[in-house]
């Protein structure tokens, strides 16, 4: 075959005594014009790489890309010789390249035109990319938005700077519309958009490799995971509430658990500032616990436990994780003196500093210290060895800060990449020393980082209602970069807010992939500080996300396998709504769930738009139907309601909540299932031990769940659980609403209806009971079992469908 198609695609000739070769490669065609090379390849079945070296030039593919993908068999590939070039073909992809005008065409698998570039050779000589689109749609990625840039929209129709940026920002090469996508491998860069036109300029190498993703929003988002990194499964605590503080010692944090155990106000981390590390008290202050071992410091003692780790243990024995500060930068010399300090003697030998910065005051101590250049893999492994002890006597996780702080004048491409070669660093330390999993929250992002069990968190923003209101679309864009894990100082960092603020800014936090408290030195962010009612709030809306942790664990491992999180923009789930396109202050939450969060403290109505479907509010039981704006009424005394709403044939997971997630391991968990007569919906039920690696390595528990209304009849199918996990869960209790039964049968056998529940499960039983979404029909049926269960029942349809 290869050789027929190296006849048939030997040569076309462009002009005078210019010749293209064509010949096949593996799923593509390598295009060679003297010194000129150039390939396109069809790397999946939906992904098109095309590689262009003018003038033969070869350069290193950057760290944003996953240098562990390989791609995959493209389905359907096929390759065919025409007379000015050649067709390549896979189930998702049309591709013409035309070697006499250097055009590339990509068509779907319909044949519907997507994109097409041109004059490919004298662009990559340029160092850019111009892309014609054959549809004026929206434009999303390239950039997040600024700390205190006010942005209400999330699209890029003028295109964008792409550079990690300063606190709370982001970049990624890469565009997208509800077609297809493209990626360009690059640090740094510049979109351009005329037009039908997109143009990338300013690529970081000098060969041209970019990738073209085909399908909707959702598979583009899992394809840029493939090519830059899939993100691993966090520390099942990090999912809970953290409480960080600057301005704290061992024996107030100790009271401050204590106080949210009291409570029963759910914690499963506490971050500590500046506070808890010996900075500028000796040659490795910067990566020890500021304890007894800094015997001599202004301040000793601050945390006498924590060198010991019984400090650690001791937290950790009531279901806290601890994390810690810290910075991409060493102080330089002895206090008072210009003698090295051990560790900057150290780095000056190794040429660890950052290139081309200069020593700068210290931030706390006022004194020059000077940036580390993660970039280099011995740097990398120095930085570890030294902050190792700590890990080991408490640290569970890490804060990265101010790595975004390299001064413009001596920037380089490289400047991008301190968060994420600083996020780099921890992860193949902590990796190399055990299974524990990794974890790192940083202040910008650049695409490629979230391999490395990353999170970012939007900077120190201000208190205040607008500030609060900013942080959806920032988290929006946040998303469309590929960094499904963001965070914010909810509350505000620099500020007091009203007890009404801090309330509904809590109700925000319980809905996004991290859900976290921060602020100023010596300021505190505990719901008891802010009074009874904004307490009685807080506590509820982070009861409710503890209670969801099935759904957000199981939606981890989504991510894990897709990339997409558990927090997705309107316009991926609905790319051909328009409408759903422009909300950016409301989001999908999983695949069932669509939040609207109060965010105007001064409406009487929360206005909500709901795409297409029946809709069911979840704190009320009423139905909606969607492709409508509706309006809520909001809750002015108690700041008590979180506008919810479920999806209709879908599903959703909940437990009873607990305190912390360590202490969360139920027996049954809860399904509730909203069907609709569209058919099935599928969803995965997932568990492991919540810490280490082990899920790499079948170390899982994975069982599939569908139900829905197929010809009438509706059926639930439980399959075989996947991975050698020894969960704790024994059974599932299945509630279906909107539905009259009439009969069960389980796999094949009659079952009598009950008056209540079994309370044990070796065999399925039902009853009939009632709640705020009206009927319900209840059934506990074995976990980990593969079964197939049949209800003959009619649906009821909406139950208070707004017109």
């Amino acid at each position: 075959m290869a050789s027929t198609l190296l006849v048939i695609l030997s040569e076309c000739r462009i002009g005078f005594a210019q010749t293209v070769k064509l010949e096949p490669i593996a799923n593509g065609i390598r295009c060679l014009r003297g010194a000129d090379g150039l390939e396109v390849t069809a790397v999946a079945t939906n992904i098109l790489r095309v590689d262009v070296r003018p003038g033969g030039v070869r350069d290193d593919r950057t760290p944003m890309l996953d240098p562990a993908f390989r791609g995959t068999k493209a389905e359907g590939f096929k390759l065919a010789a025409e007379a000015e070039g050649a067709q390549l073909d896979t189930e998702d992809l049309r591709v013409h390249f035309d070697c006499a005008a250097q055009t590339l065409t990509v068509a779907d698998r319909s044949g519907n035109s997507l994109l097409s570039v041109a004059n490919l050779w004298a662009a990559a000589a340029q160092r850019s990319l111009t892309v014609h689109r054959s549809a004026d749609d929206p434009i999303y990625g390239m950039a997040g938005i600024p700390r205190f840039e006010v942005d209400s929209s999330v699209e890029r129709p003028q295109g964008a700077q792409v550079k990690a940026g300063s606190q709370g920002d982001g970049g990624a090469p890469f565009f997208f519309t509800k077609k297809f996508g493209v990626l360009v491998d690059s640090i740094d860069g510049q979109f351009r958009v005329s037009g039908p036109d997109v143009t990338f300029q300013h690529s970081s190498r000098a060969e041209l490799e970019f990738y073209v993703l085909a399908g909707d929003p959702m598979s583009t988002m899992s394809g840029l995971a493939d090519l830059t990194g899939h993100p691993p499964m966090p520390p099942r605590w990090t999912l809970g509430f953290l409480n960080s503080q600057w301005g704290i010692d061992e024996a107030e944090l100790k009271t401050l658990v204590a106080h949210y155990r009291a409570s029963h106000i759910p914690l499963d981390g506490f971050i500590l500032d500046y506070d808890w590390k010996a900075w500028g008290e000796d040659d490795y202050g910067e990566w020890r616990w500021n304890s007894t071992a800094g015997a001599g410091s202004a301040q000793p003692d601050k945390f006498p436990d924590g060198a010991s780790g019984v400090l650690g243990k001791e937290i950790r024995a009531q279901g806290v994780y601890l994390a810690g500060i810290l910075k991409p930068r060493i102080l330089l010399y002895k206090e008072g003196t210009t003698d090295f300090l051990e560790a900057a003697a150290y780095a000056e030998a190794h040429h660890f500093w950052y290139p081309g910065v200069e020593p700068m005051p210290d931030q706390r101590t006022k004194r020059p210290s000077k940036n580390l250049d993660f970039s280099q893999p011995a740097e990398r492994v120095w930085f570890w060895n030294h902050l190792e002890p700590s890990f080991k006597t408490g640290m569970a996780g890490w804060w990265n800060d101010e790595a975004d702080e390299l001064p413009d004048k001596t920037a380089v491409p490289t400047s991008s990449l301190e968060f994420f070669n600083m996020g780099r660093a921890l992860y193949e330390g902590q990796r190399s020393t055990g299974s524990m999993r990794v974890w790192s929250l940083n202040r910008n992002f650049y695409l490629g980082a979230q391999r490395f069990g990353y999170a970012e968190w939007s900077g120190d923003i201000k208190t205040g209602e607008a500030s609060m209101a900013s942080q959806p679309p920032r988290m929006l864009a946040t998303l469309n970069l590929g960094e499904p894990h963001w965070s914010m100082d909810t509350g505000g960092f620099r500020g007091d807010p009203t007890s009404e603020e801090y309330a509904r800014w809590m109700e925000f936090a319980a809905f996004t992939p991290i859900a976290r408290v921060h602020a100023g030195h010596n300021q505190k962010r505990q719901p008891w500080i802010f009074g009874p009612i904004a307490e009685a709030a807080a506590t509820k809306a982070m009861r409710l996300r503890y209670s969801l942790l099935p759904y957000i664990y199981s939606a981890e491992r989504n991510c894990f396998e897709t990339g997409i999180g558990v927090s997705r923009p309107l316009e991926w789930v609905f790319p051909d709504d328009p409408l759903a396109a422009r909300q950016v202050d409301e989001w999908m939450f999983g695949d069932a769930l669509l939040v609207a969060p109060v965010l105007d403290l001064k409406a009487k109505t929360r206005k909500v738009y709901l795409p297409a479907g029946r809709w069911t509010d979840y704190t009320t039981g009423k139905d909606f139907s969607g492709g409508q704006t509706i309006e809520v009424d909001t809750d002015s005394k108690a700041w008590a309601d979180i506008p919810l709403f479920v999806r209709e044939n879908s599903i959703l997971a909940t437990e009873e909540p607990g305190d912390d997630t360590d202490a969360m391991h139920p027996s049954e968990i809860t399904l509730d299932i909203f069907p609709s007569q569209m058919g099935v919906s599928s969803w995965n039920l997932y568990d492991d031990d919540g810490a280490t690696y082990n899920y790499e390595t079948g170390g899982y528990f994975k069982q599939r769940i569908s139900a829905g209304f197929v010809k009438g009849q509706f059926g639930i199918d439980m399959s075989a659980p996947e991975g050698k996990f020894a969960t704790g869960l024994r059974s599932y209790r299945l509630r279906i609403h909107s539905v009259t039964p009439v009969s069960l049968h389980w796999n094949g056998r009659l079952l009598e209806r009950a008056d209540a529940l079994n309370s044990v499960s070796r065999q399925p039983s039902w009853a009939l009971t009632q709640d705020r979404f009206g009927t319900v029909v209840e059934i506990r049926v074995d976990a980990g079992v593969a079964m197939h269960l049949d209800l003959s029942a009619n649906f009821n349809g909406p139950k208070t469908a707004t017109p």
